[in-house]
């Protein structure tokens, strides 16, 4: 496996997270010198400390290792109102990711929570006023 890109990847992550190598460290009971060396490939990564990496960074592990000749070819899809989100693998909409990105850069768990509640809310809402719309047709 290449270390250096599987670190250049969990720092690209973590950049996007929003948090600094001291925070991620912290989170992993580990020293930032600890987690530098991650990222700079000089130091193995168990795979039980990607598992807590992939939860703290709610990255799929799959999208922290390196990519394969194969994972190339299917990460050039791109379409004029689509484009691939590499961290899904799944055709999101620019909107999604452009939301994915600023939900990661909230730190606190409790706002999160209350967006992921009004984002509910409005799912419901607009349920509602669709079959409301049917209804009286």
């Amino acid at each position: 496996m290449d270390a250096k890109q599987l670190g250049r990847n969990i720092r690209k992550f973590r950049e996007e997270a929003g948090l600094s190598q001291q925070s991620l460290a912290d989170q992993l009971n580990i020293s930032f010198q600890q987690l530098q060396k991650y990222e700079y490939g000089q130091s193995r990564i168990t795979v039980e400390r990607m598992i807590d990496i992939s939860r703290i960074l709610k990255v799929p592990i799959a999208q922290l290792l390196p990519k394969t000749p194969e994972d190339s070819v299917q990460d050039s899809y791109s379409a004029e109102s689509e484009s691939f989100a590499p961290f899904e693998r799944v055709l999101v909409s620019p909107e999604e990711t452009a939301l994915l990105k600023v939900f990661r850069r909230i730190h606190s768990p409790r706002v999160r929570s209350i967006l992921l509640q009004q984002a509910k809310a409005w799912v419901e809402a607009e349920r509602d006023m669709l079959n409301r719309t049917e209804n009286s047709e």
